[in-house]
């Protein structure tokens, strides 16, 4: 490779920056037409050159206004390609980004404006009223193009690096008030790598034999570590092209797939099931796409989807906590196609299934998985912590390993399945059965 590994830079915005150095003229995003519509933007590509100029006036605009490390600034822009220029901008300052799910209605945004703390807000304009109604006397909400108002608060002047909090992300909240992950630098840079160096069934090229690179589409949410982490820092990290969808729509999805030439998709696992409803049609095979990755597809129609459109759905494992410090793939043989196997564990991290009594359990039984990096530490590409939950975190980590709450079973040839939430799971007759 001619670009050095996404952990050789300091931040995302370095890895970005020394990207677009290489491949000024490639794209990075590509908007197709029907995104382009339901948002009201221009469809076509915008180039690492084209995106890192602007990542720079927007950077020069934080900066005069005050904005520095120790500040949260909440960005509720769905899938735009703006959503870049502002957080490259905001990282590249050492300033957190959250993300802010659409969905969120005005409790919920209450919520998140006083738990994160953030001190500023850019929205959609039929959302912003939302925003200041939800936040505190005085709490400001701009466009994303308006002028940034002066910061509230002074900033904490520090080096960027590895340890600078780069965004903060909410779990969903189903088993209480949503956990505020709080990522780093090095989470995201490290799961650019780790995508990169799985190989195998996902192998990844900076360069094909016409000297083009990557091209991925996926409908998966920004404001989820899929979508931000994954997908968004492995194409840097190649020089490759990203298509984010406003959503997942069924009846054109490979037409987008075409349109956006892809080589690789992101999926989860209701949409294969959707796409394999459709009446078969003599253009299922006719695209670029060499792999998929994802979680989640059906058993019985794991097989059949792969032999209909004629590339590998590869099932992996990972939590907004994990990161790649503790993700599993089944980027090599034997993936046990139908089976939920995510694969087995690469040199990088620890496994570990125990019972309830916290014991570690024999191959082929179920137990609650346990992850962990390699080396002296053992939190190495996780998230830092829960935001002021230090209770959690420690829960979480239980003994240096990260309790997932996920039961699964062990192969006799060290690959994993994927049985169910644990709390989702009863006993019965002493064995484990999801429910």
């Amino acid at each position: 490779m001619t670009l050095n590994l996404p952990l050789h830079h300091a931040s995302v915005a370095d890895l970005f920056a020394a990207t677009a150095a290489q491949y000024p003229r490639r794209p990075f995003l590509n908007t197709l037409p029907e995104t382009a519509s339901c948002y009201g933007i221009d469809a076509g590509e915008l180039s690492y050159a084209d995106i890192w100029e602007a990542v720079q006036i927007r950077k020069a605009r934080y900066a005069q206004a005050g904005y520095g490390p120790g500040h949260r600034v909440g960005l509720l822009l769905e899938n735009r390609p703006v959503v870049f220029e502002h957080w490259l901008a905001l990282n590249a300052l050492g300033i957190s980004m959250v993300p802010i799910n659409p969905e969120l209605r005005a409790a919920e945004l209450e919520y998140l404006i006083a738990h994160s703390e953030i001190v500023l807000a850019i929205a959609l304009p039929d959302r912003q009223d939302d925003l200041r109604k939800a936040g505190a006397q005085g709490f400001h909400v701009i466009g994303s193009d308006d002028a940034v108002p002066l910061a509230p608060t002074p900033s904490t002047p520090t080096d960027i690096s590895h340890a600078t909090e780069s965004a903060l992300l909410y779990t969903s909240g189903t088993t209480g008030l949503p956990k505020g992950c709080v990522l780093t630098n090095e989470y995201f840079l490290n799961c650019g790598q780790w995508y990169l160096e799985r190989g195998g069934y996902c192998e990844l090229f900076e360069s094909d034999e016409h000297g083009k690179g990557e091209r991925m589409i996926t409908p998966l949410p920004l404001f989820h570590m899929n979508a931000l982490a994954c997908s968004s820092i492995v194409m840097m990290a190649v020089g490759g092209c990203v298509s984010f969808l406003d959503r997942f729509h069924p009846r054109t999805w490979w037409d987008s797939v075409r349109n956006s030439q892809a080589s690789v998709i992101h999926y989860l696992g209701v949409m294969p099931a959707m796409l394999i409803g459709a009446e078969p049609h003599d253009t299922d095979n006719q695209h670029k796409v060499r792999f998929g990755f994802g979680a989640g597809v059906d058993k019985g129609l794991h097989a059949p989807f792969e032999e209909r459109f004629g590339f590998p759905l590869v099932e992996a494992w990972a939590m907004t906590e994990t990161g790649g410090g503790g993700a599993v793939i089944a980027s090599q043989d034997p993936r046990h196609v139908g089976t939920n196997c995510f694969g087995a564990p690469g040199p990088e991290m620890h496994i570990r299934l125990i019972d309830d009594a916290g014991e570690t359990v024999s191959t082929g039984t179920h137990g609650e998985l346990l992850v962990r990096a390699a080396g002296d530490n053992p939190r190495f590409g996780f998230f830092n912590r829960y935001l002021k939950n230090p209770e959690a975190t420690a829960e979480a980590w239980q003994g240096d390993w990260f309790h997932t709450g996920d039961i699964v079973r062990e192969n006799p040839d060290g690959t994993f399945v994927f049985i169910d939430r644990k709390k989702n799971v009863i006993r019965r007759s002493g064995e484990n059965i999801a429910a």
